[in-house]
């Protein structure tokens, strides 16, 4: 897992620094049990995240996230990945899917496509990207899909 000083040492991307067609592939993310309960007691207090022993009796016979703890952790992995100066801005999501559940010991990592760009007709200093994020576990099963717009800053001078 890459720390927060690896992070600050990687090559800021601007929006200039991209085509359509790029893809990105995180770094892996661990999931504990420990993330999963948490996140659950304070964003989506349902039985099949908060204990081992109530998820047993669920659809999912099991412990499982949220599906937005792991809109979150495909945030942060974007996010870390990218490392888009200053930012990206969150303009929509769309698509967004859970077709697998997480589950503490996954193993998760992002692939990040552009597909498409274009220049930001009110912010001349920014342009607007639209990505495809599929985030899967170690075995390869997609646990979330989603395109979303974000706007990015584009080299100074541009």
């Amino acid at each position: 897992m890459m720390n927060q000083q690896a992070i600050s040492k990687m090559k800021e991307r601007y929006f200039d620094d991209l085509k359509v067609g790029d893809r990105f592939k995180s770094e892996p993310l661990e999931v504990t049990v420990k993330q999963v309960i948490e996140f659950a007691h304070k964003f989506d207090p349902q039985m099949f995240h908060l204990t081992r022993k109530s998820a047993e009796r669920t659809i999912f016979k099991g412990l499982v996230a949220s599906g937005w703890h792991t809109a979150a952790m495909t945030m942060r992995l974007f996010v870390q990945t990218l490392n888009f100066a200053e930012g990206a801005i969150g303009l929509g999501v769309d698509e967004l899917r859970w077709p697998n559940p997480v589950r503490p010991g996954d193993v998760l990592q992002v692939e990040t496509e552009i597909v498409d760009l274009r220049l930001s007709r009110s912010k001349p200093n920014c342009g607007i990207l639209r990505l495809r994020n599929v985030t899967t576990n170690q075995r390869g099963e997609i646990v979330q899909t989603m395109f979303a717009s974000a706007m990015v800053p584009r080299h100074a001078g541009r």
